[in-house]
């Protein structure tokens, strides 16, 4: 089946903001919004083809967003852009595969992802041809890579090129896995980011008192 990303809306957007610090906003400032998660189901992934997995985990995957507008005399040298999954009891779930995982050539190629009967992203011709599930990704713009793969904590870690600036939007993709007897998990995301001003470099991420919209819940209940 064909999986269509569906618009996504802010989860939440403003300044970013030096943590424990005040920010002097104005003419240089970093603005930012992170979208609104959607999550599909193993079913909903491959369809009619769907079987219980071995184990009884179940799987689902998530389309995640964020958008960096910075403004004035500020260049973004950096983002870290997590995913944080809870725990219940000693059951844990982990990010069972992520896309973009390592990019470091530009690439105007629009993308397209597989998801196999493994919950493996694919995106190779072979890896295609055995796919249960097709989605268009669009372009991917380096430099990204991932640390996290299989744990409860995932970051996309991007870098500056000197042909694409960080700013802008960058989209990705997850597959969690829940343990059996695990139905939700509830998952944070967090971002933040290095940048160079006229004071020097600086970090900043969303205001401590909006971590709150950062999470929602994955799975069933």
């Amino acid at each position: 089946m064909d999986i269509q990303f569906r618009e996504t809306k802010a989860l939440w957007e403003g300044a970013l903001e030096q943590p424990a610090l005040a920010y002097a906003r104005g003419a240089d400032e970093i603005s930012a919004s992170i979208g609104e998660p959607f999550q599909w189901a193993d079913g909903e992934m491959l369809g009619g083809n769907w079987k219980p997995p071995v184990g009884g985990n179940r799987f689902y995957l998530l389309q995640l967003a964020f958008t960096l507008s910075p403004r004035g005399n500020i260049k973004v040298t950096s983002a870290d852009f997590c995913l944080t999954l809870g725990k219940q009891g000693d059951k844990k779930a982990v990010v069972f595969d992520a896309f973009p995982r390592e990019q470091t050539i530009a690439t105007d190629d629009s993308v397209t992802l597989g998801i196999g009967p493994d919950f493996k992203f694919g995106t190779t011709d072979a890896s295609l041809a055995k796919a249960e599930a097709k989605f268009d990704l669009g372009s991917v713009i380096p430099v990204v890579h991932v640390e996290g793969l299989q744990e409860s904590k995932l970051c996309w870690r991007y870098s500056e090129h000197a042909k694409y600036p960080l700013a802008g939007s960058r989209r990705m993709v997850a597959i969690v896995s829940l343990p059996d007897g695990m139905k939700t998990t509830l998952a944070t995301l967090s971002l933040t980011v290095s940048a160079e001003g006229r004071f020097g470099p600086f970090r900043v991420s969303p205001p401590e008192i909006e971590q709150a919209r950062l999470r929602w819940v994955v799975g069933e209940k």
